[in-house]
């Protein structure tokens, strides 16, 4: 499920708590994307990051500039599997209620970082439930 920015008054008030955690522009920010993992749901390894080769990415990288940054913020206990993985680096995140992770992708220099390649491993037991927070270069225009 994808909200459109500050949909509603709560939206807009758990978008403001995000932003300022993830120290940028409410503005700057999609919508929030709420995602359900059903027993044997996952993500293949992806970036958050949109691609400027993708003829699809370029009118909204024009727009809104590059994603910069992810929160995904974990909303039950998952009874198995459902952590977030970046195989470049090894790093394996569980499934926590209450709990988030954020990182960036777009280095100073403006460069993408390969290491954000990450990936949701299959949920085995339950369901897994997020909430994914994107932020771009400057503020977020949909079309």
């Amino acid at each position: 499920m994808f909200f459109r920015l500050a949909e509603d008054a709560l939206l807009e008030r758990l978008e403001r708590r995000l932003s300022s955690l993830m120290q940028l522009p409410l503005e700057h920010g999609e919508g929030l994307q709420v995602l359900r993992y059903p027993v044997g749901a996952q993500s293949l390894p992806h970036y958050d990051f949109l691609m400027p080769t993708s003829d699809a990415n370029r009118a909204s990288l024009v727009r809104s500039g590059q994603r910069v940054s992810t929160l995904i913020v974990y909303l039950n206990e998952v009874a198995r599997g459902g952590a977030t993985l970046f195989p470049e680096s090894g790093i394996a995140v569980a499934p926590r209620r209450g709990c988030a992770l954020y990182f960036e992708y777009c280095i100073l220099d403006g460069q993408l970082d390969p290491l954000s390649l990450h990936a949701g491993a299959p949920v085995l037991a339950g369901e897994e439930w997020i909430v994914t927070k994107w932020m771009r270069q400057r503020p977020f225009r949909s079309a």
